[in-house]
């Protein structure tokens, strides 16, 4: 293998690892941010759930503000997963491109091997046909 293929096969595949690394990176931020819209929501449900009790929160109407602080929180939420899904698109991309191109530099490779195993193994049978015809005009006197 040539070092401009060793090099070619290096650089494709630090490519390919750092794409799939990005993609997994914006996989985790979205995972991150469904996991807080999971408690947001838990954290609502538990409040609608205690609607039979008359407690101080509600009586001050620090119930109403904070419902209104999970619905916007939830909002931001949302619109940042919808910023993170566009993100995780992008890299899915590229990451897709960078691992076509190392397979295809993979390819390269193999095809070069192949090559150069049967350009060998052409060698060694015209070495032995010519070794053949050789010993065949010695056998005949």
């Amino acid at each position: 293998m040539s070092e401009d293929l060793k090099a070619l096969l290096n650089v494709t595949s630090l490519i390919r690892e750092r794409a799939l690394e990005g993609y997994r990176r914006d996989r985790a931020e979205e995972a991150g941010l469904a996991a807080e819209l999971g408690r947001i929501d838990a954290m609502r449900q538990a409040a609608h759930a205690q609607t039979d009790s008359l407690d101080t929160r509600r009586l001050m109407g620090a119930d109403t503000l904070w419902q209104g602080w999970l619905a916007r929180r939830r909002g931001e939420i949302n619109r940042e997963i919808a910023l993170s899904r566009a993100k995780q698109a992008h890299s899915l991309v590229a990451a897709r491109k960078a691992f076509s191109r190392d397979e295809a530099a993979r390819s390269l490779v193999a095809q070069g091997r192949t090559d150069l195993a049967e350009a060998r193994h052409k060698r060694e049978e015209r070495t032995l046909e010519d070794l053949s015809r050789l010993f065949s005009r010695d056998a005949d006197p």
